[in-house]
Order: structure tokens, then sequence, then C-alpha cells
């Protein structure tokens, strides 16, 4: 049996460390960069033998289901190998032209407790119920007492939600989050048809301390509401940001202020028109709103834009209008003196083309997913050239990171952009 030593180089979403022997790619789960695996001969490939030599940056994992539970990832890696990490996932997405530039790092004071939303899913069998997260590389269920990354408020209540899910029975996902007074609410989706007393669970989690609860029964067009479902984040400007049932909100409660703050530095708003696309329940609306002379959010999902409606009113923002509409290339970006967008995954091509033909004067794109920021990016480039980028550690112990790019039109000073 032939054996090799390899030096581990690079860290993989997944918590695996990447090598290469004779020129091939070599996958080691649980590795990390700066540490030297054997590796054994096993037909055509290599497979992982020990470490010979460890990272002193390896730490020991605060997660009892670590290693089988698909989320997570890279527990086993220190901060500041994640942060090295995430800043090389980020360079790799980014056009090559713009691989060296200079990418500042908003670290995350807290490591694990941060989380404020998860999806969940569940399965009752005869045998109890099985709440937790999909396992690694499969659709297994991994069942969780509680979760370490999860806010303490979520993670405490989930032996409630188990007990109340034996009336719904069934399988089906649960999304989580923080409502009014910092108490969990929960979104159900089962995904069969149930009995009359699946219709309690609502109640009986309100009676065990959650906020409220919003129960999908299958083909319904609205779901049975008990208590008040809506999570609820505190906004950057230090009043409530109501998001819409099972609504889409920053993870990261304690550093969303610092990137929402960030965002409208970036935007230089001062007395000039803002269009904000993908504007969600107006987490940068609200801080856009205090510099611009007008704020356009356009939002395509209906349910988050009566959240942003009823946000913008809570705060009196006068200067806000808020549209309905798809976010894509018909967008009219020409009165737009500063355009902002925070895309889902996807990214927004269409969006960006858009932009470039408009000659938009600055941008400022948040993103979740390097790979579509780095597309996108390179439909700009063309018309725009880049500032600056930031990145936020939203998502510690994970291969996420969010990603902040500013842009100017070509041939444009960036001291004739007016400053926040």
């Amino acid at each position: 049996m032939t054996s090799r030593s390899i030096d581990v180089t690079a860290l993989g979403p997944g918590g695996e460390g990447f090598g290469t022997v004779d020129g091939v790619r070599v996958s080691i789960d649980g590795a990390l960069p700066g540490e030297r695996w054997s590796v054994v001969r096993e037909g055509r490939g290599w497979a992982a033998g020990s470490c010979e030599i460890a990272s002193p940056d390896r730490v020991a994992p605060g997660c009892a289901v670590f290693g089988r539970c698909g989320g997570c990832t890279w527990q086993h890696a220190g901060p500041a190998l994640q942060r090295e990490a995430h800043l090389d996932r980020l360079r790799r997405g980014l056009p090559a032209s713009l691989r060296t530039t200079p990418i500042a790092y908003v670290p995350s004071e807290l490591r694990y407790g941060y989380r404020t939303r998860a999806r969940l899913a569940w399965s009752v069998r005869k045998d109890g119920v099985r709440l937790g997260f999909r396992a690694r590389r499969s659709d297994d269920l991994v069942d969780i007492p509680g979760c370490p990354v999860l806010d303490a408020a979520i993670s405490d209540a989930l032996p409630a939600m188990r007990s109340a899910l034996r009336a719904l029975g069934g399988r089906g996902e649960v999304a989580l989050a923080l409502g009014e007074g910092g108490r969990p609410v929960a979104s159900l989706h089962p995904a069969a048809s149930f009995g009359s007393e699946g219709f309690t669970v609502g109640r009986e989690l309100c009676v065990a301390g959650f906020a409220g609860v919003a129960l999908w029964a299958p083909g319904a067009s609205a779901p049975q509401v008990d208590g008040d479902p809506r999570p609820v984040t505190l906004g950057a400007d230090g009043a409530p940001l109501h998001a819409a049932i099972a609504g889409f909100a920053q993870a990261h409660a304690s550093l969303n202020g610092a990137l929402a703050s960030h965002v409208a530095t970036e935007a230089a708003a001062g007395e000039r028109t803002v269009i904000e696309l993908f504007a969600g329940a107006g987490n940068f609306t609200v801080l856009l709103a205090a510099n611009a002379r007008r704020v356009a959010a356009v939002e395509g999902d209906a349910a988050a834009v009566e959240a942003l409606r009823a946000n913008v009113a809570l705060r009196g923002l006068g200067n806000v209008t808020v549209r309905h509409a798809a976010v894509d290339g018909s967008v009219d970006l020409r009165r737009a003196d500063v355009v902002v967008l925070d895309p889902p995954r996807g990214g927004a091509r269409d969006a960006c083309e858009a932009v470039a033909k408009a000659g938009v004067r600055r941008v400022v794109y948040v993103s979740c997913d390097p790979e579509t920021l780095g597309r996108d990016l390179g439909v700009l480039l063309g018309t725009h050239e880049v500032l600056g980028i930031t990145a936020f550690e939203m998502f510690p112990q994970t291969p996420g990171v969010e990603a902040v790019v500013t842009l100017v039109r070509a041939g444009r000073s960036p001291k004739a952009a007016p400053r926040a």
C-alpha cells in the first residue's frame, strides 16, 4: 500500500482540507490549512490517513453533533484561520482584475449564540420526535437537543417545539426567529395534511413562551396565526424592525448594525436620490433615508413589501417611496444618483446590466455569495470602478461571508461623491 504525506493548503466549505499529490487535488475531511496528513493509495485515488502535523489554529468544536450535522462546518478552525478562509473564498470569487484589491474585514465578537433565525426539519416517528438540521452531504435528519450557534432564546425553546410537534405528526420544516420581546416565533410548514389536533400547536407554543406561531396547512392560502409570529430585530436606527412572517432578516443581529451603517456611509447619499433594489423589510432603507433627499425602495416579495411599508410608517419617513415590483433589468434607474442592492444568493445580473446602462454615479452592492458577486461585478466593471471592498463575518463557524462593494462611474473622481 502506497503512503504519502500531503500539505493541506485550503479549507473547503464542508470543513474539508485540500492539498495535492502528484498534481492531483485531494480532499481530507476535517483537515485544516497548515497541517500535514498522511494519505494512502486506494484504487485510482487517495484516502486520508492520519494527521502528522496539526495546525496551531485547530480548536475544539463547540457542538456535540459537529461532523454529523451539515451546518457550521468550520467549528474546528480558529477565528484567524476562518478569517483567512473567508477572504480567500471572496477573492477567488472576484473578477481576476480585483483579486489583489485590499479587502477590509469586520469580525464577529460572538463565535456562538449569534444566530437569530434558522430553518429546521422535523419527523415524528413511533420512537419519538426528531428535530434538527440536515446531515452533512445527506438529506438525513440529525436530531439536536439544542444548538450552540443559535441565540439562547431559540435554542432553549427547542424542547417545547419538539413536544408540540407530536400533535402535527408527519414531517415538515419550521422557521424559527426572535419576535416581540426577544421571544421565539415559529412558522410551521407540515409536508402533509394533519388532524384537528394539529391546529392546537400554535396555542400550545404560545403558552410555552413563544411570541407567535404561524401554521401553514398544505394547500391553504394563508396560515393559522396564534400570537404575533413576525420576526423582530433591532434596526440599525435603534427602532424595532419587523419582517414578514418567516421572512428574511439578517441572522447575525449584533453585527447587523455595523453592516447597515457601513452601507449607509458608502452610499454617501446626502441630498441625493437613492434607489434601493431588493429592499426587503427595510434593513438598509431606514438608515439611507436619514441622509438622502429621496429613497425609492423596490422589492419583489409582497409580504416583505407589506413589512417594509409598516417599518417606514412607524418611523414617519416621508422621503421614502416603496414599490412592489420585480427587480430585473426593467427597473428604471435613470433618476438614481445612488443604487444600493442586496440580492439573494442568485445575484442580480439583469439589475447590474440596468445599472451599467443607466450610468449610475455610485453603486453599493451587498452580497452573501462571492461567486454571483464576481459574476455581477464583471458586468459593472465595463462602466464602473471599484472604490472599496469590505467583508463582514456575519456567519462565524461557516464558510458564509457577507461582502459590500462600493463602485463609482468610471472616470468620476471619488472626491466628487458627497459623503454622509
